[in-house]
């Protein structure tokens, strides 16, 4: 976080202090939730976090038309509140793809408690489609 401060008289001084230690309180609390926080890779002592609410991916129509099958694998980032927050193609199934993102970004976790903090974390997802 970048704060800049312009001081443009010398009564302001005391403003400008007010300013900037309600900024890093503000700052501090973000931090404190994992907001701020860069995501964790899951793996090794970093379990997967618990799926809360899921959402079946919808299966194109094209995609059922053509007879298109396969696993779309996904990179999945769920934020320390247990959203995702982001998800990108790893495999593509080019007419599949759009359907395992819309289908993800409806999934929700449990946060991931490191350090008795919620944390963000990062995981490869796999959704299959099957016809």
């Amino acid at each position: 976080m970048v704060l800049n401060l312009h001081i443009l008289h010398r009564g302001s001084q005391r403003l400008a202090r007010l300013v900037t230690l309600a900024a890093c309180i503000l700052l501090q609390a973000h931090l404190a939730y994992g907001q701020g926080a860069e995501p964790v890779r899951v793996g090794g002592d970093i379990k997967p976090p618990r799926k809360v609410k899921d959402a079946k991916p919808v299966y194109p129509d094209e995609a059922r038309r053509e007879k298109k099958q396969g696993t779309v694998i996904l990179e999945v980032v769920i934020g320390a509140d247990g959203k995702v927050s982001s998800a990108k193609v790893v495999r593509s199934l080019p007419a599949l793809d759009r359907a395992a993102i819309e289908a993800v970004q409806q999934w929700q976790y449990a946060p991931t408690i490191i350090g008795g903090r919620p944390t963000p974390v990062i995981m490869t997802v796999a959704l299959n489609f099957a016809l």
